[in-house]
Order: structure tokens, then sequence, then C-alpha cells
């Protein structure tokens, strides 16, 4: 017989291995990993197996009750497999790829930031849905998927069509645990679309930056989108972190923004120091946006102001592909390391992981007095180069 120790212990193989309990059950490991529990039976004199479900999702003790369970059915010479295929008759309408996939979002809804919820929710209702929503789980091939993405490929969303595949073949694992089937037909098929070209975010040379700054300072179009882009280039945040920032994460006391984890892309919170520029910029809002909860509130959405935004004024300043929202963290990261900036201060002020948890919160704290220094030094570099003056220290590297 097994135990829970030895089941938990279990490593797949090169080949399918089954490792035997008693009375027939018996666990098969695929060399892929997968763990599935199977019954070994007679029925009218015919050897069959029935399915039980995948390990871990179906413990050794909830297997050997449905062995008994089935052990009993034959006593009564009841087929097992034919009272498993009633019952997945009976629910159909749980073995639709949209069923599925809606009840797999709902369940990590909570542990999930709503922006990446949303896009994966897109996904699914813009291409799959309509295309694989209404087919049992069991009955969708490696092709169907195929064919699906090849169509979002078509239309020239070729980073969609990438995420269309591994996004549909996280509802077959989930359906390999529920123990309704045993193969995600999914695998590789990412290999049969094109290859990917490599796209690098536009953004500007600091040297091309004091005429940006001159178009920048001179535009006169929506006062909060201008002091948004303003205040991008201090800051150089993310484009997203920026356009939520909410009134309660700022303390002009001590001026800083916390932004809270669940805001960032790595899912940790972020500390940006805010110059004496920044704190002006912001300042300025308060009039306009002060009784909301964002600082970029958009009146006439009732929404956070909207990343196209602000690429509509870098397009109308004359910087089409040229620079976007994402040049301002590459622009600020080239500079500073040019400038001798401590390497480890750089990267925790654009929100990038570095070394491991521990070292990460040790490195937060201690470099938080030198990033305020910096960011300020930053802000009074971003000036000088409106008079085309550049008075910034060369800092030896620590």
């Amino acid at each position: 017989m097994l135990t829970d120790a030895q089941v938990r212990k279990i490593k797949p193989l090169d080949k399918k291995k089954r490792y035997s309990d008693e009375k027939g059950l018996y666990l098969e490991v695929t060399p892929s990993g997968g763990k599935f529990w199977r019954l070994k039976y007679r029925f009218n004199g015919r050897e069959s197996t029935l399915t039980i479900g995948s390990y871990p999702e179906i413990t050794l003790a909830q297997a050997r009750r449905a062995r008994d369970e089935a052990r009993i059915q034959l006593y009564k010479n009841i087929d097992p497999n034919a009272i498993k295929n009633e019952r997945l008759q009976q629910t159909d309408e749980s073995l639709l790829f949209k069923s599925l996939a809606m009840e797999w979002m709902e369940d990590r809804k909570a542990v999930i930031k709503e922006n990446t919820y949303l896009r994966d929710l897109s996904v699914f209702e813009k291409d799959l849905f309509p295309a694989l929503g209404d087919m049992s789980i069991d009955q969708i091939k490696g092709k169907d998927i195929l064919a699906c993405a090849k169509k979002i490929e078509a239309r020239g969303a070729q980073e969609m069509a990438k995420r269309s595949i591994p996004l549909a073949g996280r509802i077959f694992r989930f359906a390999i645990h529920k123990g309704i089937i045993e193969n995600d037909p999914t695998a590789h098929l990412q290999e049969a679309l094109k290859p990917r070209k490599v796209k690098h975010m536009a953004r500007l040379d600091i040297s091309e930056f004091p005429p940006f700054l001159e178009r920048m300072d001179r535009y006169h179009g929506n006062p909060m989108i201008k002091t948004a882009i303003q205040l991008m280039t201090l800051t150089f945040v993310r484009t997203a972190e920026l356009r939520m920032m909410e009134w309660n994460e700022i303390n002009f006391e001590e001026k800083l923004w916390r932004i809270p984890a669940e805001k960032m892309k790595m899912a940790q919170p972020h500390i940006v120091p805010l110059s004496r520029q920044a704190i002006e910029l912001i300042e300025k809002l308060q009039s306009l946006t002060g009784n909301k909860q964002y600082v970029f509130y958009n009146h006439s959405t009732a929404k956070p102001m909207s990343s196209n935004a602000l690429l509509c004024v870098i397009r109308t300043m004359g910087y089409h592909g040229k620079m976007t929202g994402h040049g301002f963290r590459g622009l600020a990261s080239t500079t500073l390391h040019e400038q001798g900036h401590k390497h480890d201060a750089i990267e925790i002020q654009l929100a990038h992981r570095v070394g491991n948890a521990v070292s990460q919160a040790y490195n937060h704290a201690q470099h938080l007095d030198y990033r305020v220094k910096m960011m300020q030094e930053w802000s009074d570099f971003i000036d000088s180069l409106r008079n085309k003056i550049v008075p910034f220290p060369n800092h030896k590297r620590a």
C-alpha cells in the first residue's frame, strides 16, 4: 500500500510508471510530471480502467474512497465508467471551455492585480471564447487552439497571439487537475507562430532632451496631462503607476510617494522620493482633482487618465515614434549610470529586482537617503537642460 509521504516524494521518470496501492488502485506518473489515480477492474469479463483524477487535487484517501465506491457499483453489476460518463453528460455546461476558464479566472481574482485580470479576460472574450468557448474541453484539439492564435496573428496582434496559447493552456491544466481530461494540447504550439521581433522602446538621447523640454513647456493643452509628462520626467515611474497615483499615497511633509505592492509590476511596495520640483507640480493639481481619489483624474470619464492621453500629447509635440512613456525610464537610467550614481540605487528607484527578498528589503532601506538626494539632483539637472547648462555632479561608484 502507498502512503501520503511516498506519494509526495514520487518524481517523474523518462517513461510512464505505475505505483500500485491495493484492490486495483494505482498512481500513474507521466514523464511531464502528471500524476493520475486510476483503477483497474474487470466488467463482463473485460479489463477496463477508470480515471479517478489527478494528484494532489485528489488525495490518496479520496482516491481510495472513489475506488471503494466503484467496487460497490461493480458488485451491483454496474460499470463505473458508465456512471462517470453519465455524470459528465449531466454536467455538459461545466465542461465547456468558457465555463472552466471563468471558474479559473474567479479562483485567482483575489490574488492577482486587477490589470492582469482584465488583460486576461480581454484575451478570452475577444479571441478565445468566440472560437473555443462553447466547445467541451475534452473535444478541443491543438489544431483548434493554433487556428485561433493564427487568426489573432493575422490581424497584426502578434503579442496577443503569443499570449493566447499559454493562457488556453492554463485552462487545460486546470481541467487536468479537476480530473476531466488528461492532456494539455498547447505544448509547443507557440513555435508554429512567427518569431517575434524584439521591439525596443523609443526614447531620446539626453543630448536631444532640451528641445523636448522646450516643447513640453510651451504645450498649452490639457494642464493635467502636461503635468503628468513633466512629473514622469522627474520620477521616471511606469506609466500605469503614474496614472493610478492617489492623493493618500503622497506625504507632502516627507516628500515621499508610497506606492502599494498591488500597483507595482513586481508586487512589492515602492517609495518614490519627490523633489522640490515634483512637489510643486503635484500641488498645482490640488485645485483640479484634490477632492478625488486619483491625482490624475479624468472628470469626463470618471476614471484615472488613460495611457493614450500621454502618448497623444507626445505625438502632438512632434515626437511620435521617438519617445514613449517607458522612454523616460531608459533615459534616466542611462544618464544616472553615466554620471556615476550607485547601480543598486538606480535599479531600486526603477523598481527593478535587486538580489533576493532579504537583500531587497535591506537595499530598500539602505539607499533611501541616497535616492532622496539623487532624485533632487536629477530634477535640478532637468532644470539645467532648459538653460542648456549641465552642472551635474560626477559621483563615484560605491
